[in-house]
């Protein structure tokens, strides 16, 4: 009995493949085993659990959906569009089901505490924090208010640095964690002929310089700390800028195209997998060639 269903398997498999089933076998044997070592690496081992601020739209939204298909339980955070946050988790929950919302101000040194508290109660760890909230203010210094100022600063440092000092806790207590704080294009260079946004860039220095700071400090805890420095990224808030200012702006970028959020995505999978496990303190530039100084 079983010859005869080997033949019948074999025979089946002559007529969908159209080849010897033998040699369609061993060449998808070969693919895999070329490709597998460094995919199970990126692939994130286990049902971990991720916090994405401001994840309900834009990059963050993308860098949850990636990580929710490597099979992370995603918390997603949001600010005030209730609407937009269930949207946005109902696609997550699609891919993992576990994965939840949780509305909180990041800014707010108590709002960012209770937000950790409840992703740790809900979830009973916490194994990636991704810094990304923080809106951009284009506006020269000479122009900017000091609310403007203080808004920029509390928004994308403060942030930072409340989620980060309440996510050590309980990553402090499993003897792991990541966390990736999401910098920008102007934490390393004031490039001309592109927005001027000086406040943001303070702000963005800042949490480049605490991702260096917690790197070193943390790192006797396994909690790796490295961030990620956008270059032009092309996102819905680009439809408010006129088609000429972009082209301008694309054409100074030495691959001649913007950058997508997939891109960032991409980047942060990789800094949180095992295959970086060595890596610690860095700040990856993920901008097209852009920060390339001219000799």
């Amino acid at each position: 009995r079983s010859e005869v269903l080997h033949k019948e398997v074999r025979s089946f498999l002559s007529r969908k493949l159209g080849l010897d089933w033998r040699v369609a076998f061993l060449r998808k044997v070969l693919v895999i085993s070329l490709r597998m070592p460094f995919e199970e690496e990126i692939r994130m081992a286990g049902k971990r659990v991720v916090l994405v601020t401001a994840s309900t739209r834009g990059i963050g939204r993308v860098m949850a959906r990636r990580f929710a298909e490597e099979g992370a339980a995603i918390a997603l955070n949001y600010l005030s569009n209730k609407s937009a946050a269930d949207e946005a988790c109902a696609e997550i929950q699609e891919i993992s089901p576990g994965s939840k919302i949780f509305q909180g101000d990041v800014s707010a040194a108590d709002e960012a505490e209770r937000l950790i508290r409840d992703v740790v109660e809900d979830f009973g760890r916490l194994d990636i924090l991704v810094n990304n909230a923080g809106p951009m203010l284009v506006k020269p210094l000479f122009d900017t208010t000091p609310e403007e100022w203080d808004r920029m600063i509390r928004s994308n440092l403060s942030s930072a640095f409340f989620c980060s000092r309440y996510a050590l806790e309980p990553m402090r207590r499993q003897k792991s964690g990541h966390i990736i704080n999401i910098g920008c294009l102007h934490a390393e260079i004031a490039p001309g002929g592109l927005p001027n946004s000086p406040a943001y860039g303070v702000a963005k220095i800042g949490v480049i310089a605490m991702t260096k700071m917690l790197a070193r400090s943390e790192a006797r805890y396994n909690i790796r700390v490295n961030a990620i420095n956008p270059g032009l990224i092309e996102t819905d808030d680009y439809a408010g800028y006129p088609k000429d200012e972009l082209n301008t702006w694309r054409a100074r970028v030495p691959l001649k195209k913007f950058g997508s959020p997939e891109d960032i995505a991409s980047a942060v999978l990789f800094l949180t997998s095992d295959a970086a496990s060595y890596i610690t303190g860095a700040v990856l530039p993920v901008h097209g060639g852009l920060w390339i100084p001219d000799y």
